[in-house]
């Protein structure tokens, strides 16, 4: 057990290094897109950003999937992974060109649709290449490839926004030039052009592994939606400024995202691990019990700060942001809990069953937001992402529950679902905000003190 802890603890630490630099310097590269782009451009700039999270696993058929859960199995040769999966990367690169001429049926996104077919393809490359990384369990060199991204992204953006005030135009650039550094740095650090012109193609893995990753592109399709699919809906039924404010709003649980995201990678190498070997049922307790902890702390914590947080972080006009920041904290707790359960997925080569839940969370997802968001705004597209979240973690609970029997104190866990979910509603009501905030801690903590004490003393033991 200690070992395993520890090499997932390890990895963690590592993604963590990469990831949290690269997250933190995403954070404060808000304040430069608030106070030098208008609502209506940082909402239509990130629309651009969002239409690209629906397309590259639609064109790459989320072969980067494939890539890390082939790759990491005994009985195949890494380097004819990585040639399947570039193979699969070039033809979706054809059709990625192909079809962008399409997206002049949408206007708002028209005019950036070159910017846009570029960006697609460097990103979906960029993630083959880092899944062979860790593939050939080179993550310290990925985590450095994460920073040097970043700081390209955060660099142009200053460059291109502060000093050259080129607007729109300048953010779809500088998200460019990221990817493109890391693709480069990537296939050159992890051998990976070496390898991809030394393997043979392999007919039968292709098809194995374009069997296992297709069914993920409606799942990720489905999380797009859950996720995304209201700015859209918000633009074209309140406003482009009404989008602007959503989508300041939508950053801020991107710390708690940017969380899930580094644990993300670390548990899909160690699930995927465990599942071909032991199939230890006990470490997937302890390392649910852990996660969950630390995901709804942060939670309580943020939104215990958020209102006077909001007034110092954004520009003058996107204030106002701050009041739908609560409950979309919240529903990124509970697509935490989603994302544990996906890797377990991916582990059991479940793919469908990831799809089939996705799916569901999305029609209801969809359904609640055109409902909400016609008649209560913003509002809206926040209830709908609060009550997707929570029924596809519910669903995926009881779901691979059924396989994997992993022990959980639901008194605990449910107490720490309605300290998120009341705080948060009343914190967005602006109702005695530290009184409510006071509380929620105190509570979380009297509740939570055992598994404190049990995190600090696995994180000690594998120190």
């Amino acid at each position: 057990m200690n070992r395993k802890l520890k090499v997932l603890l390890k990895d963690t630490v590592i993604f963590g290094l990469g990831n949290i630099g690269s997250k933190l310097i995403l954070f404060f590269l808000v304040p430069l897109y608030t106070n030098f782009l208008t609502t209506e451009e940082y909402g239509l700039a990130d629309l651009v950003y969002t239409m690209s999270q629906l397309i590259y696993p639609v064109v790459s058929i989320v072969i980067y999937e494939a890539v890390i859960r082939f790759g990491l199995m005994t009985d195949q040769k890494q380097e004819e992974v990585l040639k399947a999966g570039i193979v699969v990367g070039l033809l979706g690169a054809i059709l990625t060109v192909a079809a962008t001429p399409l997206l002049n049926l949408y206007s708002p996104v028209s005019p950036w649709k070159w910017y846009l077919c570029i960006y697609v393809i460097l990103v979906y490359t960029s993630y083959i290449v880092n899944s062979y990384l860790k593939v050939k369990n080179k993550n310290k060199q990925y985590a450095l490839i994460s920073i040097a991204q970043t700081f390209c992204l955060a660099l142009s953006n200053i460059v291109l926004l502060a000093v050259f005030h080129v607007g729109i135009k300048g953010y779809l650039i500088s998200n460019i030039i990221a990817a493109s550094v890391s693709v480069v740095l990537s296939a050159f650090s992890g051998d990976a052009l070496k390898d991809f012109f030394r393997a043979r193609i392999n007919r039968e893995l292709l098809l194995e592994m374009v069997k296992f990753s297709a069914p993920l592109i409606l799942n990720m399709i489905s999380w797009w939606i859950i996720l995304s699919s209201d700015k859209f809906m918000i633009e074209a039924m309140v406003s482009e400024s009404a989008l602007g404010i959503y989508t300041v709003a939508a950053k801020i649980p991107a710390l708690i995202n940017a969380l899930i995201y580094i644990f993300a990678q670390a548990w899909n190498l160690s699930s995927i691990r465990e599942m071909d070997s032991t199939n230890d049922v006990v470490f997937y307790s302890k390392v649910f019990q852990g996660y969950t902890f630390m995901t709804f702390g942060a939670c309580v914590a943020l939104t215990s700060i958020i209102k006077p947080f909001m007034v110092v972080y954004v520009g003058k006009s996107f204030h106002n942001a701050w009041i739908y920041v609560p409950l979309l904290l919240a529903s990124s707790v509970f697509s935490s809990i989603s994302t544990y359960y996906n890797e377990l997925y991916s582990a059991l080569k479940k793919s469908v069953n990831s799809m089939l839940t996705a799916f569901l969370a999305a029609g209801i997802n969809i359904i609640v937001n055109y409902i909400f968001i016609l008649k209560l705004g913003i509002w809206g597209a926040v209830i709908g992402t609060i009550i997707a979240t929570v029924v596809l973690a519910f669903i995926r609970m009881a779901d691979v529950g059924r396989v994997v029997k992993i022990e959980i104190d639901y008194l605990r866990f449910f107490a720490n679902c309605a300290i998120i979910l009341i705080q948060g509603i009343m914190v967005s009501l602006d109702y005695h905000i530290a009184m409510v905030s006071l509380i929620s801690i105190v509570l979380f903590a009297l509740i939570n003190y055992k598994t404190l004490f049990d995190v600090l003393h696995a994180m000690k033991g594998n120190a």
